[in-house]
């Protein structure tokens, strides 16, 4: 689902294919950092002019997920674990508001079972091994709190410039494996809604969105060369066409 600002930005519907495309391939590690993308070759494999590719890079710059280089070629970002933090640490305090302001509300059995269907959705992804059916539902569980409370635009400016951080989340997923975790969360944090339990509730939700600061810090040490240096612009990157999963 492109958030406020993509919809506003993207009018062409050929620009916003080719943006969603890339976008995907590269938070879920299809497209690996420091991959050096060629405009003429992707507009060549999907038969179109390199106008609309060209604008969903600078589109996908924006959001730090491409580097592109004068006179040196476009590459796919590494990953800014400053910049991934800072979103973490908005992520919380939005939200942990938000959720406050759910539960504060009149009951919104709506909301709730929109809840509870995203997390069966979340089973059957589980069931699947599907990850980005996962990492979708798991997005609209959370987004339901700000529909709910009125601050579609609030969640809009999250997700816009939350796209390191869900690279990290994919990666996190790909090695961790814990999906069941994830879901077991959701679920201590819909039943603690239900209750109308706020403190139980923000316990969750700290634990949900926080630990991904301890995982954050081994995978800069098993991925480093995935990694941005602090304050510094690689102008050399690894380059692969493989997923890095636990083991390989």
């Amino acid at each position: 689902m492109l958030s406020f600002f993509d919809m506003s930005e993207l009018k062409d519907g050929v620009t916003r294919q080719v943006y969603l495309t890339l976008r995907r391939d590269i938070l879920n590690w299809r497209l690996l950092p420091g991959r050096r993308l060629s405009e003429k070759d992707i507009a060549g494999r999907m038969n179109i002019s390199k106008t609309p590719v060209r604008e969903a890079f600078i589109k996908l710059q924006g959001e730090g997920l491409l580097e592109i280089r004068p006179q040196r070629g476009t590459y796919v970002s590494l990953m800014d674990m400053e910049q991934i933090e800072e979103v973490r640490f908005t992520r919380y305090c939005v939200e942990s508001t938000v959720l406050s302001l759910f539960i504060s509300s009149p009951p919104d059995e709506k909301t709730l079972t929109a809840m509870e269907a995203l997390l069966e959705t979340q089973e059957q992804a589980i069931a699947e091994r599907d990850v980005d059916g996962f990492v979708d539902s798991d997005d609209a569980f959370h987004r339901e709190l700000f529909l709910a409370c009125g601050k579609a635009r609030a969640w809009s400016f999250i997700d816009h410039f939350s796209a390191q951080y869900k690279r990290l989340r994919y990666l996190s997923l790909q090695n961790y494996l814990d999906f069941g975790n994830v879901l077991d969360e959701h679920r201590a944090i819909l039943s603690a809604c239900r209750r109308r339990d706020s403190d139980d509730a923000l316990r969750w939700l700290s634990r949900h969105l926080n630990k991904i600061l301890g995982e954050s810090e081994h995978l800069r040490e098993k991925f480093p060369a995935y990694v941005k240096k602090s304050g510094v612009s690689r102008d050399s990157a690894a380059v692969g066409t493989t997923i890095p999963v636990q083991g390989a």
